[in-house]
């Protein structure tokens, strides 16, 4: 098999053999490789969720089923399967918007492949089959826990007499069928409408813009329950909720003789085909127009956005104010950079929204407000800090980064400190955004307790970046570096204290004399974690690339 592969095949097989195997490849990535090493590190590391979630299924569904009417069992069959097939709908999704350049050979492939005696629709058609390729790999790679494990938990003696095993599997890898070519489809038609200078600036938005609603949707659909679902299944929400169409798939396909399945099954099957259908023909269509957007239109100069005036009252410090620009025409100008940002906000709006009805059950009524702005600013003050060293790590150009390391000795202090600022400014946002409904509905604990969370956020910032020694987006990456079962051990570990540290504010906040102690112990530790953070930058110098951990650790006396 070796010796077949080292062999020459024909044009369409060399050429998906390469759309294949740089598939996941990104320019945010040092080197090709790295990326589906840290791909197969997160799915290894999401399958066991499954085995989780098997004990509470069974015991709820035995429960369930020995009900002398059927009408929870069905409600809770229902509800659940809307939830796995969101879930499903929500991650085939966040893959492909994700690798949302990837849809359609890059500029990077013209210029690799226009020296060749190839024609565009050569290219066109394996990249084209290798994406399918990939989308039906991670549809079955999805579906095969769930489209098989939940038809047997589920199981009882209310379940329909049907094929459920096959009508579950069916309408779950349709419904991710659905999500997949509909973004397709959408990117072509994006193409074929837009002006060449317009398609790059919108595209990119809307690839950030998919990232968080995915990111989003997956984390809300843990919240979906029998009552949503049932006021979901009205006509007037059913219409627009594709998700609803796949779950009326399964259950008519189930056996259910409900007449609303059977009309919801039918658009589902209806849109699965359109989608399909609009996302070959714009695909198939698209290849002569992509390659001139591609390689004859240029993007033009980008206008400076960031008011002069206003840099300069609060940055003086001109190389300050250079870092700043740099970081802002990056997150700007970078699509990809874009995405990361978005996908933070859109994870960190769901998690908010996510916890919010259930902070009644852990807090007196009369709490409830003042508790609920603090879980927002602390799961705000989380993600912030976690997406800006995820973000600030992820290279823009690495062969442009000479310019700083041979001026790095006369402005490295002055880099760090803009960087901090640039992140404490955007921390200062998320306080003074709610300030006036906080001073509203409470009074002076709506300034009490912003003037509290301020000195969680600075100590937590100097912890998060107590070893940041790079300047963002000039360092190259490499995922997978750290194991992705520590990282998550890391984040899980993180988000278990927020209940915790949320229960100690709200406490000193109804308390004269434990507010001031807390307050002060704050300080007094960010004080300290500052100045330890500053003294140890006099002699640090900046890392511009990342490379593998070595065999053997030397003592690092030049550092």
């Amino acid at each position: 098999m070796r010796e077949w592969m080292r062999e020459t095949h024909g044009a369409f097989f060399e050429l998906l053999r390469h759309f294949l195997g740089r598939f996941f490849d990104s320019e945010l990535i040092t080197s090709p490789g790295h990326a589906s090493a840290a791909l197969i590190a997160v799915v290894s590391l999401c399958l066991p969720w499954f085995q989780v979630l098997i004990g509470p299924l069974r015991q709820k569904y035995v429960h369930l089923a020995s009900l002398p009417v059927p009408g929870p069992y069905r409600e809770a069959v229902r509800g659940d399967e809307l939830w796995l097939l969101t879930l499903m709908m929500s991650l085939i999704g966040l893959l492909t918007a994700f690798r949302w350049q990837a849809l359609f050979p890059d500029l990077r492939d013209y210029r690799a492949l226009g020296a060749l005696p190839l024609r565009a629709r050569q290219i066109f058609a394996a990249k084209l089959a290798a994406l399918l390729i990939v989308a039906a790999a991670a549809l079955m790679l999805l579906n095969a826990i769930p489209s098989t494990g939940f038809p047997v938990l589920s199981a009882g003696r209310w379940a329909f007499h049907g094929a459920r095993v096959r009508a579950y599997a069916t309408a779950s890898v349709a419904a991710c069928a659905f999500s997949f070519f509909g973004l397709v489809a959408l990117q072509g038609v994006l193409l074929n409408l837009l002006r060449p200078r317009a398609f790059g600036r919108v595209t990119g938005s809307v690839q950030g813009l998919l990232v968080g609603l995915t990111l989003g949707m997956a984390v809300l659909s843990f919240s979906i329950q029998p009552q949503f679902t049932n006021a979901a299944l009205r006509p007037e929400w059913s219409r627009w909720l594709p998700p609803v169409w796949f779950l009326g798939l399964c259950q008519n396909w189930s056996g259910d003789p409900d007449p609303a399945m059977r009309a919801l099954g039918d658009r589902a099957i209806i849109g699965l085909l359109a989608a399909t259908t609009l996302a070959l023909l714009t695909y198939l269509v698209s290849y002569q127009r992509h390659r001139a957007l591609l390689l004859e239109s240029p993007a033009g100069p980008a206008r400076d956005r960031h008011p002069r005036l206003i840099l300069d009252r609060l940055l003086p410090d001109a190389r300050q104010q250079g870092v700043v620009v740099f970081m802002l025409q990056t997150l700007t100008r970078s699509s990809h950079h874009r995405m990361i940002v978005m996908g933070y906000g859109g994870l960190a709006l769901a998690a908010v929204l996510n916890g919010l009805p259930g902070l009644g059950s852990f807090v007196t009524r009369d709490r409830v407000v003042t508790g609920g702005f603090l879980y927002f600013h602390l799961l705000g003050l989380l993600f912030l800090l976690i997406g800006a060293r995820h973000l600030f790590s992820l290279p823009v150009e690495l062969k442009a980064n000479w310019l700083f390391q041979i001026t790095e000795a006369e402005g490295r202090a002055a880099w760090l400190q803009a960087v901090d600022r640039f992140v404490l400014f955007w921390a200062a946002l998320l306080f003074l955004l709610p300030l006036a409904l906080e001073i509203r509905w409470l009074g002076w604990r709506g300034i009490a307790e912003p003037v509290l969370l301020s000195a969680v956020g600075l100590l937590a910032f100097h912890c998060f970046f107590a070893s940041w020694n790079k300047l963002p987006f000039t360092c190259s990456h490499l995922p997978g570096k750290t194991p992705g079962w520590i990282l998550a051990l890391q984040f899980f570990g993180v988000i278990t204290l927020v209940p915790v540290l949320q229960a100690v504010l709200l406490a000193a906040l109804y308390s004269r004399i434990a507010y001031p102690v807390v307050l002060a112990a704050l300080i007094f530790a960010w004080t300290h974690a500052r100045a330890a953070r500053r003294e140890g930058r006099t002699d640090l110098r900046l890392k511009y690339e990342e490379l593998a951990d070595p065999a053997i650790h030397g003592l690092n006396l030049l550092r």
